[in-house]
């Protein structure tokens, strides 16, 4: 019976771990003229790599004039794998690759219009960005691990056998011809998940997403996410095409969650939420009749701010906002002393600033906080409560929002929300 050390168990068992990848890759044997960096000139270069079923080092292709290149051979890369701004470039396959313990970056190629990996089931990082002529993304073995996953700026309707379960990143941008996304295997995004300018048709999946670090949705016409039960950070669904709003199961938001100018929202419905660490803002959803849905939130450790046409204002156990408060409506059916005699009356309201103003005009109402993405909001609301007209004083501080706008090749253009919060009405 053969007999193993301590040392060799525990090694072999850090080596199956993802953790470990970096230090196991140092052991791993690589036959000679399979390791260097080398920087790809025509097909010929990637033929005398052909024999290597493992390659460790760099593999750039950069502005080079080639339409076809296949990378045959290689099984596993240690390293990356580069393509970038080749014009000439139509076709790009590497039909043997499995993983890629490095990045994998395919960015900035006009007329690339087929680029495939047929067995790969791993990389570190994967970017495809300002390809606007690729019209098919598929991953046929299944892309089951991946940290970080963009795709921006292509002409694909879909993406296929996309199977990762867990992601520090992910950016879905630009891709107008996108309709679906099917995002049903991740269970949780440690880092940024931005959802942007795509069709406004999509259908953004994610069944079994549990855990968020951050996201921001914009111009979605469906998302599903029923499983999700914590965001750690900021939530954003801006200037989608949805009706209803519902998350359900969703208890607990680490940040802010805005949601503003979604025009087709009738209903937001988040029956388990009990507590928000940041602002809640509420702003410009122009077919959204009551600010209800919330039937378990308690606390708000930020600020409250709402505005729109609504009727009703429901947040029925709400017992603790640190922040200020501001309520704005054109609707004349809002009882603005009633609601001040509770919020401030019992003290729900710990915030100096404190603004409840029906029967508005549109056209005076102050941009909630994170509702306008084009520059800093101005300040507004009052002291005081009013059950009318416009509120005309500055107690309700700064408010502040940022805005990213990525231009793309041929003029394709998205938007990508980082909203930025002072201390507002505190």
């Amino acid at each position: 019976m053969a007999r193993f050390s301590l040392t060799t168990i525990v090694l072999a068992t850090l080596c199956a771990g993802a953790l470990a990848a970096e230090e196991c890759n140092s052991d791993i044997k690589v036959a000679a003229g399979c390791e260097k960096n080398f920087k790809v000139m025509a097909q010929a270069d990637l033929d005398t790599i052909k024999t290597c079923k493992i390659f460790k080092g760099t593999i750039d292709i950069d502005h080079m004039t080639a339409t076809q290149l296949k990378m045959e051979g290689v099984e596993q890369l240690i390293g990356d794998l580069l393509l970038n701004g080749n014009v000439d470039l139509e076709k790009f396959s590497a039909p043997e690759l499995q993983k890629v313990d490095g990045n994998i970056k395919i960015e900035n190629h006009t007329i690339l219009n087929k680029v495939e990996f047929p067995k790969l089931t791993e990389a570190k990082t994967f970017s495809m960005a300002v390809l606007p002529a690729l019209e098919v993304i598929s991953f046929p073995a299944g892309l089951s691990k991946v940290h970080s996953m963009r795709i921006e700026d292509t002409r694909a309707p879909k993406v296929d056998g996309f199977r990762p379960e867990t992601l520090d990143s992910f950016t879905l941008l630009s891709n107008n011809y996108m309709k679906s996304f099917d995002f049903n295997s991740v269970k949780e995004v440690t880092g940024d998940m931005l959802v942007l300018g795509n069709n406004k048709l999509m259908t953004f999946e994610a069944n079994q997403l549990a855990t968020l670090k951050m996201a921001t949705f914009l111009n979605l016409a469906q998302i599903d996410m029923p499983a999700l039960t914590h965001v750690q950070s900021d939530l954003s669904f801006h200037e989608n095409e949805l009706t209803v709003l519902n998350l359900d199961k969703v208890e607990f938001i680490g940040g802010t969650m805005t949601i503003a100018n979604n025009n087709k929202l009738t209903e937001t419905s988040f029956k388990n939420l009990t507590r928000i660490d940041g602002a809640l803002s509420i702003g410009n959803n122009t077919q959204l009749a009551s600010i209800d849905g919330f039937p378990k939130l308690a606390e708000i450790h930020g600020t409250v701010d709402l505005a729109g046409g609504f009727n009703v204002y429901n947040l029925p156990v709400l017992q603790d906002v640190r922040g200020g408060m501001r309520l704005q409506t054109t609707s004349s059916q809002l009882g603005c002393s009633e609601i001040e005699r509770k919020l401030k009356g019992e003290n729900i309201v710990k915030g100096n600033t404190w603004s409840c103003t029906a029967s508005m005009q549109e056209s005076n109402m102050v941009p909630t906080v994170g509702q306008n993405p084009s520059g800093p909001n101005k300040a507004g609301g009052s002291g005081g409560s009013s059950s009318g007209g416009a509120s005309n004083g500055n107690g309700a501080g700064s408010m502040q929002s940022g805005a990213t706008v990525l231009a793309t090749n041929g003029g394709l253009f998205a938007m990508s929300m980082a909203l930025v919060y002072a201390a507002v009405f505190i």
